[in-house]
């Protein structure tokens, strides 16, 4: 009689924890803010749980598809270790690719997350603790990392030899963000109407052109990949 009774509270509970799961997918596909409450204050803490983890950090992107974005936020949760929320301080076709006010926007925000797509259609970009400023210098940065979510997912550390982050950055006003001491990512001024921006050097992280799904033609004798971008995204971490 026990052991019914045990087996039978197992499957109901695995049947609410499935149907938990099925409103948690409407939920993710329909939320907003505005149902915040009615989600606190209806569901089971089993689904608020899901909606914390799942939900609640949204990158609100234009480029990264759902599943890049779960991707990105996994990245990000598994590197730093906290609790985070994201803010849009730059969209670069709202501002016309313009490198200036890149620097408007996203100088001394602190923590922050670029994303790119550019006309290869791949999607990368790095992340940096430290501010973005338009002052003609290296900024220091232990915990940067360069990564890419499309056509390949992965992320590229800091070299051993650079692990003290010394030129993780590179600062300077007639450009937008700029990675490593050899530009290993690099965006320039009205990058969507040149090839001028890109990435690949492998000076500061453990990277080249081809890591990020770059081939063939795509690629110069350096591994280094050169492209027209067509978007590309800040977001501040906070």
């Amino acid at each position: 009689m026990f052991f019914f009774w045990k087996t039978k509270k197992k499957k109901e509970k695995k049947q609410i924890i499935n149907n938990n799961l099925v409103i948690f997918g409407f939920i993710r596909e329909n939320f907003n803010q505005s149902i915040t409450t009615l989600i606190f204050s209806i569901f089971p803490i089993v689904l608020i749980e899901l909606v914390i983890d799942y939900v609640i950090i949204r990158i609100d992107s234009k480029i990264l598809s759902g599943k890049e974005e779960e991707c990105l936020i996994h990245l990000l949760n598994n590197k730093l270790q906290l609790n985070f929320t994201t803010e849009l301080l730059y969209r670069a076709s709202e501002h016309n690719f313009d490198s200036n006010k890149f620097h408007e926007k996203c100088d001394e925000k602190g923590s922050t997350i670029v994303i790119v797509k550019n006309t290869y259609n791949h999607v990368y970009g790095g992340y940096s603790k430290v501010s973005w400023n338009k002052n003609l210098q290296t900024r220091t940065d232990p915990n940067a990392f360069l990564w890419c979510v499309r056509p390949k997912v992965k992320i590229f550390e800091l070299k051993s030899s650079e692990k003290d982050g010394k030129q993780a950055m590179w600062n300077y006003q007639g450009y937008g963000p700029l990675y490593g001491r050899g530009n290993d990512l690099w965006i320039t001024d009205k990058c969507n109407k040149n090839n001028n921006s890109g990435y690949g050097s492998g000076q500061s992280y453990n990277c080249n052109g081809s890591d990020y799904g770059a081939t063939g033609e795509m690629l110069n004798n350096f591994s280094q990949c050169y492209s027209t971008i067509s978007e590309y995204e800040v977001f501040k971490i906070n």
